[in-house]
């Protein structure tokens, strides 16, 4: 009969991982069997509940075909070998070697605990083109997995000891042999009762049941750098979520917006705007006010200026080092009057008849 994971563990379908660990370690806590009132029985059984829906992808196949077995595959050895006079009879593999030697993966490191990298995150952020221009501190407020502050990130009650895992004898590992068609292969995986310390809790922390670490809400200040562009990614070292077993912590990806803004477009560290000027600059020249992203200038239009012209105002642009911008261009069109008064419009029929 097909056991019932989920309800070994007492939790439903829809627990996340985080969820599954820590009900896990409840229970391993409660039956292991070198505690009072444990149960070796129950124990083996919650270890091997673990197992499989503490992994993802065993988890799904749990879920999809009621076992985390592999099926068999078509019969004969991996393409490019012939096994046919290949004596399989008492040679040993160990799999975690072999696949160490593959994936450069693999912890030789036995009896010392198993340091995990905190996870990386990854978050957006939309500022104004004016706090691009000059840059600013922004802050944040992240939901994450932190240092528990109440055992220190060490998972174990303030005031009690550690203990010996008795599943792994203090090694941290368990190596588990089988005798296949192949021969006997062996595989090394990390203790499921202590996580490869070697050692767990007498007492677990009462704030974060072992795990070292709680979830709480971190505000941050995020320094936005002078110049920077849309789509531009700042990454922080270590303000990511907390690692497990005193691992690195993970580091923060900020990804940046620019709101569109309703003047200028920009294009890398130049800016382009535009301007409507009256007829009468047109043909008389003169000075027109522009905005720039930091204040207004005048700009000197010359007579006979078309509609469609550009002018370069040096250095009005965006930041792009310390000490140097890049420039602004303004394109300029003429206004054209709506409404004009009988005198108005005589004069501009006399001029255009000298045109």
């Amino acid at each position: 009969m097909k056991k019932d994971y989920y309800n070994i563990l007492g939790v439903n379908k829809e627990a996340t991982q985080d969820d599954i660990k820590k009900a896990y370690r409840e229970k391993a806590h409660k039956f292991h069997p070198d505690k009072s009132g444990g149960d070796e029985a129950k124990f083996k059984e919650i270890n091997e509940a673990y197992q499989v829906l503490g992994n993802p992808d065993k988890r799904a196949q749990y879920d999809r075909f009621g076992t985390a077995e592999s099926f068999g595959g078509p019969q004969g050895g991996p393409a490019g070998f012939d096994f046919s006079n290949f004596d399989f009879n008492n040679v040993e593999f160990d799999l975690g070697d072999i696949f160490s030697d593959f994936f450069g993966g693999g912890n030789s490191k036995r009896g010392h605990k198993v340091a995990q990298r905190g996870r990386d995150i990854g978050v957006s952020l939309e500022i104004s083109l004016e706090e691009a221009f000059k840059g600013i501190a922004k802050e944040l407020e992240l939901r994450k997995l932190v240092r528990c502050m109440h055992c220190k990130g060490d998972g174990t009650e303030p005031g009690t000891g550690k203990i010996k895992c008795k599943t792994c004898e203090g090694v941290g590992e368990l190596k588990k042999t089988q005798r296949t068609f192949f021969g006997v292969f062996s595989q090394t995986a990390v203790c499921p009762t202590c996580q490869g310390e070697g050692q767990y809790p007498e007492q677990a922390c009462k704030d974060c049941s072992g795990e070292g670490r709680v979830r709480k809400i971190e505000k941050l200040s995020i320094p936005i750098p002078a110049g920077i562009e849309t789509g531009g990614v700042l990454r922080i070292h270590g303000k990511g979520e907390e690692g497990i077993r005193g691992g690195e912590a993970g580091d923060l990806e900020i990804k940046v917006n620019i709101k569109e803004h309703e003047l200028f477009e920009r294009d890398g560290a130049d800016l382009y705007s535009e301007i409507g000027i009256p007829f009468d600059m047109v043909v008389f020249g003169g000075n027109a006010e522009i905005k720039t992203i930091d204040g207004k200038v005048d700009l000197k239009i010359p007579a006979g200026t078309e509609s469609g012209a550009i002018f370069k105002l040096a250095g009005k642009g965006m930041p792009y080092s310390a000490s140097r911008r890049g420039d602004q261009y303004v394109e300029v069109y003429i206004r054209t009057p709506k409404k004009l008064s009988s005198k108005a419009q005589k004069a501009l029929k006399e001029i255009a008849g000298e045109l």
